[in-house]
């Protein structure tokens, strides 16, 4: 009995369905949908949070934003980055600046605004335009000099004894996500 390959490849079709059709789910099961699963609802539970820090930990969160900041700024003028960043990172500079001011008494105060108006004026020329390579070059050298200095003398171990007390007010200071204009 000699089976011709028309009749063999027919038995072999008839075979790979009935191998497929068969498989591990009965045949009901392989061919109803699946349902999606149902979605769950977050539920959340608000919580008064004061966010109120001593005078102290305010002073160092705002000495580490200023000092990041700055190396930022640093550093875009070493690759000369992009304008915006640079814009950003003076600006902040300067209000982290003013907000260790704030929480200082009134004799570091005083010490502190001539290195707040240095980047003031680094703020301007920043946002006047991009400096070229000599300039970037110059800023970046005085901008270094006045961290050092800043870092030694503004650094929170140094200045504990002038941090304002919890109970004397803080002046608000406006930042500049609150300065930019509405949409």
């Amino acid at each position: 009995m000699r089976i011709t390959s028309k009749k063999a490849v027919l038995l072999l079709a008839v075979a790979v369905a009935a191998m497929n059709l068969s498989g591990c789910e009965t045949f009901k099961k392989k061919f109803t949908r699946k349902q999606s699963p149902k979605k769950v609802s977050v539920v959340l539970y608000p919580q008064d949070y004061k966010g109120i820090y001593p005078n102290a930990v305010l002073y160092s969160n705002h000495f580490n934003y200023w000092r990041s900041w700055t190396e930022d700024l640093l550093d875009c003028l070493d690759t000369q980055g992009s304008n915006k960043r640079e814009k950003l990172a003076a600006a902040r500079a300067v209000e982290d600046l003013q907000r260790m001011q704030d929480l200082l008494t009134a004799e570091k105060k005083e010490e502190l605004t001539k290195y707040i108006k240095f980047y003031e004026n680094l703020k301007k020329k920043v946002d006047f335009g991009q400096p070229d390579k000599t300039e970037a070059s110059s800023l970046r050298n005085d901008l270094e000099s006045r961290r050092r200095v800043i870092m030694r003398k503004f650094e929170p171990s140094e200045v504990k004894a002038y941090i304002l007390k919890e109970e004397e007010p803080i002046k608000p200071i406006q930042t500049t996500e609150q300065t930019l204009p509405k949409k």
